[in-house]
């Protein structure tokens, strides 16, 4: 009988310190992974402040280096209001140069709601998200028709940013439209925009622009 206690307690002691030691290598493993993720977080957060510093330099060039040349519609909605430009667009296969688009730098930033973006920059604390996946910012402005609000939103390796055009259902129209419509009409207010990139760990990368509304 005290053979068989002694031999239960022995098993029971290996038991319990080979559960320790799987304990302390995931408990390492797991340390190491937060480390990393942080890593990554915080290198990502350098990352679109360069971005951000680049598109509110309003330097063409520099902000040309953010797309990979040429640009294809698919992935980009990219439309201006120049014939010169839509005959070179299709005799290029329907894609944009980066002569092309430099020479219509001041059309294209208005066609991809630049403006708006320096703006989601300079409202957005870029180092919140350390914290958070989602950073939001609404510029409600009580006495205008329409506002914008922002909005920067990670998912793994894709981060989107967001500029949404909105309408203020508070407002009292005081004029209506040529066609009739109130100034915060959904027909006039409402448009949404995006960029979405790829971060592949240590840089940003371009990977489509798009619109609706």
């Amino acid at each position: 009988m005290r053979k068989t206690v002694i031999i239960l307690t022995t098993f029971v002691i290996l038991v319990s310190c080979n559960n320790s030691e799987k304990t302390k290598t995931t408990s390492g493993k797991q340390v190491i992974e937060q480390i990393a993720d942080t890593t990554k977080t915080q290198t990502l957060i350098v990352e679109l402040k360069k971005l951000g510093q680049t598109i509110t330099s309003n330097d063409k060039e520099k902000i040309a280096d953010i797309f990979e040349f040429p640009l294809s519609d698919e992935s980009f909605s990219i439309y201006i209001d120049d014939q010169s430009f839509n005959d070179q667009f299709k005799s290029n296969g329907n894609k944009i140069t980066r002569a092309m688009f430099l020479q219509n730098y001041k059309a294209i930033s208005e066609s991809i709601w630049l403006d708006q973006l320096k703006n989601l920059f300079h409202n957005i604390a870029i180092d919140s998200l350390a914290h958070k996946d989602t950073l939001e910012y609404e510029a409600y402005i009580k006495t205008e028709p329409c506002f914008y609000s922002y909005k920067i939103e990670l998912n793994k390796n894709i981060v989107t940013l967001r500029m949404n055009m909105n309408s203020n259902r508070n407002y009292k129209s005081k004029t209506l439209s040529e066609d009739d419509i109130p100034e915060n009409s959904s027909e006039i207010c409402e448009h949404n925009f995006w960029w979405i990139f790829k971060f592949d760990g240590n840089k940003l990368h371009l990977e489509s622009i798009s619109g609706a509304g």
